[in-house]
């Protein structure tokens, strides 16, 4: 069966940088957006707090919105109901990955306005992909929806991102390898050869080796309060390198087994606990057994034993 491919890259504005919410204000007036819903997580909006401008000194009416925890149908509808009500011309979504997703979801429903997202952990790729992860409102995944339009901007803030919870980080970093295990086996059985799909392999390489050579150190950085290159790079592949897998590879590329084991485990309450990295390297695990590759599986072992000992 012939897979689909259709690349949607990358935001369309991507901006990382100290003072990157500087520009809020501007980029936003840019695009005629006079009414925002400004959707967060409680702690998010604490840590990002110190570096947002006052929009409403700059012409910009904000609709503080809380999220309610979980990227569902029901807080995506809620979601959508309030910019149509509230005739909002966009929507931000500034916190974790569940909250950008639930933004994402409700602009592209809501008529394909605006989003605007501002990550304040590096987890996931939520803050790059197209894509949202759904879950019923008790948690468990039920799936993904791809939407045609990509973010209109992207802006990080590397010193929000470093005052996380560092568990978040080394979770993104082993949701970020797994990216290498799971389009690398749909990847060399393309039956089609593009360029895209050379971009999609490339980056999913460095879903593996940038972690694997600069993740301990990033990590120890990060607890030692250093916002050092190494940090920025490793950080930058959780959230960049990561999405342009899927981006550039589309159905090529997308998670295989590593992700469906993390799917299934969300069934069990007793996970829930667990962040989505941690039983998506559990699920590398899983799928390098059903490939074989014990050799595979033997080298990265310590790799992966390092970080849940980390986490711990």
């Amino acid at each position: 069966m012939v897979l689909q491919l259709i690349s949607r890259i990358a935001p369309q504005e991507y901006v990382l940088e100290k003072g990157a919410y500087d520009r809020l204000a501007p980029e936003l007036k840019s695009r005629f957006i006079r009414r925002v819903i400004l959707l967060h997580g409680t702690k998010s909006m604490q840590k990002a707090a110190p570096y947002l401008p006052d929009l409403s000194q700059q012409g910009i009416e904000v609709i503080d919105v809380s999220f309610n925890g979980e990227c569902s149908k029901n807080e995506i509808q809620r979601m959508i109901d309030l910019i149509h009500s509230k005739q909002a011309d966009a929507i931000i979504g500034l916190g974790g990955g569940k909250v950008m997703d639930t933004a994402k979801a409700a602009a592209y429903k809501a008529g394909a306005v605006p989003v605007i997202l501002l990550p304040t952990m590096a987890s996931n790729c939520a803050a790059w992909s197209c894509l949202s992860v759904l879950y019923k409102d008790n948690g468990e995944c039920i799936g993904h929806e791809i939407y045609q339009n990509q973010t209109f901007l992207l802006l990080i803030e590397p010193r929000v991102i470093f005052d996380s919870p560092i568990d978040y980080f080394i979770a993104g970093v082993a949701d970020t390898i797994a990216k290498w295990y799971e389009a690398d086996l749909l990847l060399k059985n393309a039956d089609r050869k593009s360029l895209a799909l050379r971009f999609s392999r490339e980056a999913a390489r460095q879903c593996l080796e940038i972690p694997l050579n600069h993740a301990e150190q990033a990590i120890e950085d990060m607890k030692q309060g250093k916002l050092s290159e190494e940090w920025i790079e490793v950080m930058e592949t959780n959230i960049v390198a990561s999405g342009l897998v899927g981006g550039f590879g589309d159905e090529y590329a997308r998670a295989t087994a590593a992700h469906a084991v993390h799917d299934a485990l969300t069934i069990r309450k007793e996970t829930h606990h667990l962040l989505h990295g941690i039983k998506v390297a559990y699920g590398i695990m899983v799928e390098l057994v059903i490939e074989k590759k014990y050799d595979e599986m033997t080298r990265l072992l310590p790799f992966i034993g390092h970080l849940s000992f980390r986490f711990a």
